[in-house]
């Protein structure tokens, strides 16, 4: 039994290459993706619900409970890195300016 006559591809050829393909595109699209979602997030807004019940200001001078150096891009929650703004844990599909605050806000480690 041959696995592929002359031209054609044979169904085990055909499964692999399949297979092959189902597995690179989400591999692709964490490559190249990931990065342009982040960008095109939403700011988060003071007046968002959920910004009022954790008292969030985009400016941690103006968090009357914001400890000294306590601002977004010292939180452990804070994934934004170096960025002006950038992705929080509590509030999803929203970025944080990183010269915010909020109540929970925690020490990042190290």
């Amino acid at each position: 039994m041959t696995n592929s006559v002359k031209g054609k591809t044979s169904r085990r050829g055909f499964v692999k290459g399949a297979v092959g393909l189902v597995a690179a595109v989400p591999a692709a699209a964490l490559l190249s993706g990931r990065r342009a979602y982040a960008e095109e997030m939403p700011k988060l807004t003071e007046d968002d619900a959920q910004a009022v019940a954790l008292n969030y200001k985009h400016n941690a001078a103006e968090a009357p409970n914001a400890g000294e150096g306590q601002q977004c891009s010292t939180c452990q929650l804070f994934a934004g890195g170096d960025a002006e703004w950038g992705p929080c844990s509590l509030f999803h599909g929203k970025d944080v300016s990183s010269k915010g605050w909020c109540a929970t806000w925690v020490q990042k480690a190290g």
